[in-house]
């Protein structure tokens, strides 16, 4: 199989996966308990109002109904109005995603940043102080958990030494230095488990790849450790890395949840939960379906990549 047929074969899988996702979580939102007008009206809510607010939003309408007109709209890139924020929700989304995706990004490059070079180190140094350090550093930081390292970083270098501001945000378009300031604390606790487990894996690869027998040929051929190391280990100590991040990366704009919650980042994830409380059907359905697709194309990059860098893949699925 050819790379472009292999890459067109991929493409085509996206078409039945966002669909079936659109069709289970639009049933799966409508199984919650509780009426969106009944959230809208609060205290006002009669059953008469409730039933006025519901034929005014269409939710009188059988689900199948409802699926096709919801579905028909997004089609055209008409993703509904929101209930709780007033508005479409196609420029709401776009505007949580972008502040989401900056956090991510930032995470992504610390995380690598750290994790490569210490699971390299600790590969070749196996056994040693470094070695146990960078494990300890593993544990630690897939054992903590996000919102305890959060809370954590704000006593300690929000509010105890004043380096960094509690909370918000700022656009990088507005102050740039101000934006980093505001996202160094929530990228600092997202890192502590994406280091953690890029580097372990970082490690494990490593250390089977330089036991492996062409390792040891190009040893006995008298080329030197630098020549072997990155000329030929590193490119195959990379391939389940890559994978490892790729899952990292997607999981990482829905894991922001919490951490968006705690340092009042208006991001999806927060936006997503505020949605899921309000009853906000569109916004809910929006954003899950908005994951999907950023979840669906990170894969389909990191297998095109790994497909790259090892051939061999493409032919187990001929």
């Amino acid at each position: 199989m050819e790379w472009y047929e292999y890459v067109l074969k991929r493409l085509l899988l996206f078409v039945p996966t966002l669909l079936g996702v659109s069709v289970f979580v639009f049933y799966l939102v409508h199984l919650v308990p509780g009426s969106p007008a009944v959230a809208m009206l609060g205290v006002r809510a009669t059953e008469e109002r409730v039933l006025e607010i519901e034929r005014e939003l269409g939710l009188h309408e059988p689900l199948p109904v409802q699926y096709v007109e919801w579905f028909s709209g997004v089609l055209v890139g008409n993703l509904g109005q929101s209930y709780s924020f007033n508005g479409p929700v196609a420029p709401i989304l776009a505007d949580r995603f972008f502040v989401s995706l900056e956090l991510v990004l930032l995470t992504l490059f610390v995380s690598l940043s750290l994790s490569i070079p210490l699971g390299i180190v600790a590969a070749l140094n196996k056994n040693s102080a470094v070695d146990y350090f960078s494990m300890g550093v593993g544990i630690t930081g897939v054992s903590v958990p996000t919102f305890f390292s959060g809370v954590v970083f704000i006593a300690v270098f929000a509010v105890g030494l004043n380096w960094f501001p509690v909370s918000g945000y700022v656009a990088p378009s507005e102050d740039l230095v101000e934006n980093l300031r505001h996202m160094a604390l929530p990228t600092l606790t997202m890192t502590l488990v994406a280091v953690a487990v890029a580097m372990r894996m970082m490690r494990s690869s490593m250390i089977e790849t330089m036991g492996e027998e062409y390792i040891r040929f190009l040893k006995a051929k008298g080329l030197r450790s630098r020549s072997i190391l990155f000329g030929h280990a590193l490119k195959n100590s990379f391939i389940p890395v890559i994978t490892v991040i790729g899952l990292q990366f997607g999981y990482m704009l829905s894991g922001a949840v919490v951490v968006e919650q705690i340092f009042a980042i208006p991001g999806l994830g927060r936006t997503v939960l505020q949605a899921v409380l309000q009853r906000d059907y569109p916004l809910v359905q929006g954003s899950v379906l908005l994951l999907a697709l950023w979840f669906s194309a990170v894969n389909l990059g990191t297998d095109l990549i790994i497909s790259y860098l090892d051939p061999r893949i493409m032919e187990e699925e001929t």
